[in-house]
């Protein structure tokens, strides 16, 4: 995770602000439309499961789960079947593909989480940076079970993409691959997306210098 510093407070202030402003890459990125699980479409998110015979899987926007925001939060879960599995080397979790990646710019994740209710295992988003045939070149992922609770949190890291990089696969999932219980017990609620380009902050520097300095010559003529 980075934190970017700029010169001066007013500059930082004005960083932040048009950061947060930025147009969000994602579709449907409060999960509030229909999902797909068929990867017909790759501009919306598409559901993937896998694990052992017997292991209750869900990704899905219409379990009831109280959202941050809107009508639907998308729900991710993993439980093992008492007697039937365990449930552990279990994943499930939606990806997104979005188009039109610039190699070299910075862009932001970001996502709002919490438990639903339980998790004893391993929860993620990631940016899978790919080439224009779908290759992956690179990723960066973020596992955050350790710091959900029962309130929405927002989650965000950002990164580069590297040479070659025209497409980002934006992924949020669950899995049973790091196991803190006797059982898979994991449910997170996810919702409000969101994946933007970093803006550069050279000319809010230089505005900020600018205002610091236009303080000063009035306070001196003062």
């Amino acid at each position: 995770m980075k934190i970017r510093f700029v010169l001066g407070t007013l500059a930082l202030v004005a960083t932040a602000h048009v950061a947060s402003a930025s147009t969000n890459l994602l579709n449907n990125a409060s999960f509030e439309d229909p999902l797909r699980f068929d990867f017909a479409d790759l501009s919306n998110w598409n559901g993937f499961f896998g694990g052992p015979s017997g292991t209750f899987l869900q990704a899905f926007n219409d379990t009831g789960a109280t959202p941050l925001s809107g009508d639907k939060a998308l729900v991710t879960t993993i439980r093992g079947v008492a007697g039937t599995t365990e449930g552990f080397d279990a994943f499930t979790g939606h990806v997104q593909v979005v188009t039109g990646i610039t190699a070299g710019l910075e862009y932001e994740l970001a996502v709002w989480a919490r438990t639903n209710p339980l998790i004893t295992n391993g929860a993620e988003y990631r940016v899978e940076w790919q080439n224009s045939s779908g290759t992956e070149i690179s990723r960066t992922n973020v596992e955050i079970q350790s710091l959900l609770t029962a309130e929405y949190q927002r989650f965000a890291f950002s990164s580069f993409a590297p040479a070659g990089a025209t497409r980002a696969a934006i992924v949020v999932a669950v899995q049973s691959f790091v196991n803190d219980g006797v059982i898979a017990e994991t449910s997170v609620a996810w919702d409000d997306a969101s994946f933007a380009v970093v803006p550069a902050p050279t000319s809010l520097g230089v505005l900020g210098l600018g205002a610091l300095v236009a303080g000063r010559r009035r306070r001196s003529r003062g």
